[in-house]
């Protein structure tokens, strides 16, 4: 038997320390109860079941595509604005971002036709006004006069919130981190609420079932739109740009963009209309 030559013996590689986790892995590990709260909301349940009334359907899609239109699409330009194409330095970065935010708008476009194809084919509304009964349970007190006539209070923070963070990374000095984030927060959290919506088996239609067939069938297309592989490729290229900003936590940068997260989830878990 050849003697072992002990010289030539393979070491064991050393095995890598792990890394800080990244942001928005935190993020989503710190805040997973309220995560699910966003996420897992009882409209969420009834969608995946088909066991919503065209009216409830009607009443969220009307919240749905005024942030759709009234929000995204400035939050989105003023981002793609502020974008330092001029810089040699930053040049490459900024072009793959902008390459992910001109998507990002072409697709909030594509939305609202889509959003405009469903009523005459299923016969939803998209002029719903909010239900009396859901604001006086959310905001304790009628708002009468002061209630918009369509815009839910929580559709309006929205909007200002995307309006106001797309107008600070434009501004001198501003970053864009926190636009970075607002749109991965956005689109992770409708991404995990559809996907939950999806995991749920329709129940089949009988008396016990308020959605009508055309209802039904609404659903399924909506379900389908927002659970696709192309809508998770892009939350998953939402998330590599928040990766690329290297944030480091205890930094102001960080904490900035942890409320950033933070209001997202307050205003995802208010948006879903209540049952």
């Amino acid at each position: 038997m050849a003697s072992q030559d002990m010289t030539s013996k393979p070491t064991a590689a050393p095995v890598a320390s792990a890394g800080p986790k990244s942001f928005a892995h935190t993020m989503l590990e710190r805040y997973s109860d309220e995560v699910r709260l966003a996420t897992e909301h009882p409209f969420l349940a009834a969608a995946g079941r088909r066991e919503l009334t065209r009216e409830k359907l009607s009443e969220w899609l009307t919240q749905d595509r005024f942030y759709a239109l009234h929000g995204y699409p400035k939050f989105v330009a003023s981002l793609i604005a502020a974008l330092p194409l001029a810089s040699p330095t930053h040049q490459t970065k900024a072009q793959e971002t902008l390459a992910l935010l001109a998507y990002a708008l072409t697709n909030i476009a594509r939305e609202t036709e889509f959003f405009d194809s469903l009523p005459p084919r299923f016969l939803v509304d998209l002029e719903a006004d909010p239900s009396p009964e859901e604001r006086d349970v959310r905001f304790k007190t009628n708002l009468g006069p002061l209630q918009g006539k369509m815009m839910r209070p929580t559709t309006r923070a929205y909007v200002d919130l995307l309006i106001s963070t797309g107008a600070e990374a434009g501004r001198i000095g501003g970053g864009m981190e926190e636009g970075i984030v607002l749109l991965w927060a956005m689109e992770k959290l409708y991404l995990t609420a559809w996907r939950y919506a999806a995991s749920l088996s329709p129940i089949p239609s009988s008396s016990r079932n308020p959605s009508d067939p055309r209802t039904s069938a609404a659903l399924d297309e909506l379900v389908e739109n927002w659970t696709n592989e192309e809508f998770g490729e892009f939350v998953r290229e939402c998330e590599h740009e928040v990766d690329k900003l290297e944030l480091q936590e205890g930094s102001d940068e960080w904490d900035r963009a942890e409320e950033i997260f933070k209001y997202v989830l307050y205003l995802e878990q208010r948006f879903w209309p209540d049952l």
